[in-house]
């Protein structure tokens, strides 16, 4: 059995196959874009969830970096000053002097304690102290030493020495300013 289709009513049947094809697809794409959609979408929150766990394990890494930081901050801050106000401060400094100069065998002559200064504005504050010994030389670079080797955080700001004429002695005065740091409180 064979059907005799004449040239034109093949190519409208063609044109309707094609039509009602082409019907098909727009009725059943959102179709098929929904489900699409849905595998896409669900490998979005897939992501999305694994990028919410490398943060939650990068946040213990920071806490325990946070916790090392606070402990070596901690053991940085001993050598800070004890005292509350700069005043406590030089005192502490003023004792760490006198400790030093006894044991180079020295004689403090004055002391005099210098203003506060702010290092910054919210944590920390330098506290200088004026002093003057009569010494010679090896003494002097014995304080020198035991100034800079002093477990406290002690800077020499400034030095000056004045040589005097006393008949060929080699002792000479030397007036050293020094500073601590304190914690600001």
């Amino acid at each position: 059995m064979r059907f005799n289709i004449d040239r034109k009513k093949r190519h409208l049947i063609l044109a309707g196959a094609v039509l009602i094809f082409i019907g098909v697809i727009y009725r059943l794409l959102p179709l098929l874009q929904s489900i699409q959609s849905e595998d896409s979408e669900l490998i979005l929150k897939e992501r999305q969830l694994e990028k919410y766990r490398q943060t939650v394990q990068q946040g213990s890494e920071f806490e325990e970096r946070l916790v090392y930081l606070k402990r070596i901050l901690k053991s940085g801050e001993s050598g800070l000053l004890s005292g509350e106000t700069p005043s406590l401060a030089a005192v502490d400094i003023q004792n760490i002097l006198t400790e030093i100069v006894g044991t180079s065998e020295v004689e403090i002559k004055t002391v005099r304690v210098l203003n506060p200064e702010d290092l910054d504005k919210v944590y920390y504050k330098s506290i200088p102290v004026e002093f003057s010994i009569i010494s010679n030389i090896r003494q002097l670079k014995d304080v020198l030493y035991k100034l800079d080797s002093s477990p406290k955080y002690l800077t020499v700001k400034k030095i000056m020495i004045n040589v005097g004429s006393r008949g060929g002695s080699d002792r000479f005065q030397s007036n050293i300013t020094v500073a601590g740091y304190m914690k600001r409180v």
